[in-house]
């Protein structure tokens, strides 16, 4: 069984304070308290936990941050921007293993996420092939798992949908596509702007809720000269990241109970 390296964004905006980290007093949203543990820690413990993942590395956070993960971690001092810090990983990792390929890339604000979760997605994205995989979640299957989540979904034809926050990754397409991953990073939270980023068509389609799975594919495989995926996980931990405080409240009660 392959295994891959994996990269955790944890990174921040020195001049932005990320809301929640305001409104909860923390330094940073990645080190927000969950259960008794940095929100990070969660993300990072699931990676250790999946039989995929052979490495991490942590971007955005230090050793100065003492936060005890209990397995080893690589540390990629944090950037200016999320691009940046996307690009800083994947060098990272490049420099630890040249013959690095892909990579499985998370965010650190899911801390509901499970290695099975992981594991999944992983064998799901070799057997799909592609270069880049996106996974997203359905509604019901949201709802269903997490029925407080407050998710916001996205309808295309074959239904509802979120985004996740779990990613498997041909390292070089990152950095070969350096100014279109910038700008779609910069309309990551308008759907409606990245659809425009994609052409007239699509975007008529999107409107008219006739734009399927396959369509996306189709044009994110074309935004960024690659083969992308769109990969449907019937696990919701991999998608529940958390933004507001609703959201920390009910993953710190989920994780209060089992920790």
């Amino acid at each position: 069984m392959k295994t891959y390296p994996a990269l955790v964004l944890g990174g921040y905006s020195p001049d932005k304070p990320d809301p929640l980290a305001l409104a909860v007093g923390a330094e940073r949203k990645s080190l927000i308290d969950v259960a008794g543990k940095p929100m990070i820690y969660w993300v990072v413990k699931a990676l250790a936990e999946s039989e995929r993942v052979d490495s991490i590395t942590i971007v955005g956070l230090s050793p100065e941050d003492k936060v005890d993960f209990g397995v080893p971690v690589n540390y990629v001092p944090n950037q200016s921007t999320h691009i940046d810090n996307i690009l800083a990983g994947v060098k990272a990792l490049q420099q630890q293993n040249t013959d690095t390929s892909f990579a499985v890339v998370v965010s650190a604000d899911i801390p509901l996420l499970q290695s099975r979760s992981v594991d999944w997605f992983v064998d799901a994205c070799e057997k799909k092939g592609g270069d880049f995989f996106y996974s997203i979640v359905e509604q019901q299957v949201m709802e269903t798992q997490y029925p407080n989540s407050a998710r916001s979904f996205v309808p295309i034809a074959e239904g509802r949908f979120c985004g996740g926050d779990l990613f498997f990754v041909d390292v070089h397409v990152a950095v070969g596509n350096e100014e279109l991953v910038r700008d779609l990073l910069d309309r990551r939270k308008n759907v409606f702007q990245q659809v425009r980023l994609a052409g007239i068509g699509t975007l008529i389609k999107f409107l008219f809720r006739r734009l399927t799975l396959q369509d996306a594919e189709k044009v994110g495989s074309r935004l960024v000269n690659c083969e992308a995926r769109v990969i449907v996980s019937p696990y919701a931990d991999l998608a529940m990241d958390v933004d507001k405080p609703h959201q920390l409240d009910m993953v710190r009660q989920l994780l209060g109970a089992t920790a």
